[in-house]
C-alpha cells in the first residue's frame, strides 16, 4: 500500500513510507475514514499538520486527517473523507427563518438525481441561501461525476442541516451509494467530482450479469452463522400524524409488504406509527404531499420489522470472485448458509490495511432483509 499526502491543489507533496499501520475503509454511503499510526517522533509527525489530505493508490477518495493522539511512542492520525467533510456546509433553500425542510415534489426527478442537485445547489452554483455572501461556501475545484438517472420519483422533505448528514438520510433510505472522488484533469491538475449510484444486482433473481454467490461449497465463505426469525415482523403499517398541521391528513399513511396484501388472520401482522414530527413546511402545505409523506413512513416503519433470514460470515478472496472485477462497492451478491438458506447482501465497505502482519483487504457485506 503506498500513501501520499496531498496540498489543496491535490497535488502528490510527501510519501509515506514509514508507518506501523494504515487502515483505509471506504463505504458504500460516503462515509469513509481512515486511521493512519507513525512512530512518534518530530520527522514522521511534520507530515501530516492538521488537516492534511491522504491519498491511498488503487483509491479515488481523498481523505481529510481531522484529529491526532500520541501514546506509547506512537501518533494515531484519524480521517474522514473529503464527502464527509461536506457537513462543514448545510442545506439551506429558503431565506424565511420559518422555513426549516428542503423539498423536492413527487414526480420531479428520482432519488439518485436528487442527491446529485442538492449537492450541486450548495457546493458548486448556489451556496445555502438565507446568508448573506454565501457565494463564500462553495468550493472551488469540484464538479458532478455522474447520476443514476432511474430511482423512485417519491416527494423528498428532509430537514434543512450539515449537507452530509442531509445526503446521508436520503440516501440510506433508498439504498443509493455516493463518493466524492479524485478526477485527474491534466498532468497535474485535478478536481473532485461527487457521484450518486446503486449497486447492480448479481443475485440470481436476474439474468443480465453472472450471479455472485460465496458459500462454504466454495470455501469462499467462513464463520458462518444462521439466523431465522418472525420476533419483530410486520406486513403491514399505518402512519397518523395526531397533530395533522392544516387539517392536510384526511386518511392514514399505509404500506404493505410485497406478496401479503391478501394476507389475514394470524397471517397479518400489523404496526401503528405515529408521526408527531410532521409539519406544513414540510410538506408543502398540499394534501398529496403529506399522504406522501405518511406512506413513506410506513414504508420506512416496515423496513424496521422484517422477517429475519440471516446468513453471515466472513469472505474470503479466492481467484473465483475478486472485488473491482466480479463485483464492487453497493453491488448485491449472495451468501449462502449451510442449510441452503441464501440471503441477499449488500457491498457497503471495502477494507484496505497494512500492518506488521502483512497486507489485507477485504469486502463488508450488509444482509438485506
Amino acid at each position: 500500500m503506498q500513501a501520499y499526502t496531498l496540498n489543496r491543489q491535490f497535488q502528490r507533496q510527501e510519501v509515506i513510507d514509514a508507518f506501523n499501520s494504515l487502515i483505509w475503509t471506504e463505504r458504500y454511503y460516503g462515509d469513509s475514514e481512515c486511521v493512519l499510526v507513525v512512530p512518534a517522533t518530530k520527522d514522521s509527525m511534520a507530515k501530516f499538520p492538521p488537516g492534511v489530505f491522504l491519498e491511498l493508490e488503487g483509491s479515488q477518495e481523498i481523505m481529510n486527517l481531522e484529529q491526532d493522539s500520541v501514546e506509547d511512542g506512537l501518533a494515531t492520525y484519524s480521517g474522514i473523507s473529503l464527502l464527509k467533510w461536506m457537513n462543514n456546509r448545510f442545506t439551506r433553500a429558503s431565506a424565511a427563518h420559518v422555513d426549516r425542510y428542503y423539498n423536492i415534489p413527487a414526480g420531479f426527478i428520482g432519488i439518485p438525481q436528487s442527491l446529485w442537485q442538492i449537492f450541486q445547489y450548495i457546493i458548486i452554483t448556489q451556496g445555502p441561501d438565507g446568508i448573506p455572501n454565501k457565494e463564500r461556501l462553495l468550493i472551488p475545484n469540484i464538479g458532478l461525476k455522474s447520476h443514476d438517472l432511474g430511482g423512485p420519483l417519491d416527494a423528498i422533505a428532509v430537514p434543512y442541516g450539515p449537507l452530509y448528514d442531509v445526503l446521508r438520510e436520503i440516501a440510506e433510505a433508498y439504498q443509493v451509494g455516493m463518493s466524492l472522488t479524485l478526477e485527474e484533469v491534466t498532468e497535474t491538475t485535478y478536481r473532485l467530482e461527487f457521484m450518486s449510484y446503486r449497486g447492480k444486482d448479481r443475485t440470481s433473481a436476474q439474468t443480465e450479469l453472472p450471479v455472485v454467490r460465496f458459500s462454504p461449497e466454495m470455501d469462499s465463505l467462513t464463520d458462518i452463522k444462521e439466523l431465522t426469525s418472525l420476533e419483530n415482523y410486520k406486513t403491514e403499517a399505518w402512519v397518523f400524524v395526531p397533530s395533522n398541521p392544516g387539517s392536510l391528513a384526511t386518511t392514514p399513511g399505509h404500506a404493505v409488504v410485497d406478496g401479503a396484501s391478501e394476507a389475514t388472520g394470524f397471517d397479518l401482522r400489523a404496526i401503528m406509527v405515529f408521526a408527531d414530527d410532521i409539519t406544513t413546511d414540510q410538506v408543502g402545505g398540499s394534501a398529496a404531499a403529506m399522504l406522501e409523506q405518511l406512506n413513506m413512513r410506513a414504508k420506512a416503519a416496515l423496513g424496521e420489522h422484517p422477517y429475519v433470514a440471516h446468513v453471515d460470515g466472513e469472505i474470503v478472496s479466492t481467484g473465483q470472485f475478486q472485488y473491482g472485477r466480479d463485483y464492487f462497492l453497493g453491488d448485491v451478491i449472495e451468501m449462502a448458509g449451510p442449510s441452503g438458506i441464501v440471503q441477499n447482501g449488500r457491498v457497503t465497505e471495502y477494507i484496505r490495511s497494512h500492518d506488521e502482519t502483512g497486507e489485507r483487504a477485504y469486502p463488508t457485506v450488509t444482509m438485506i432483509s
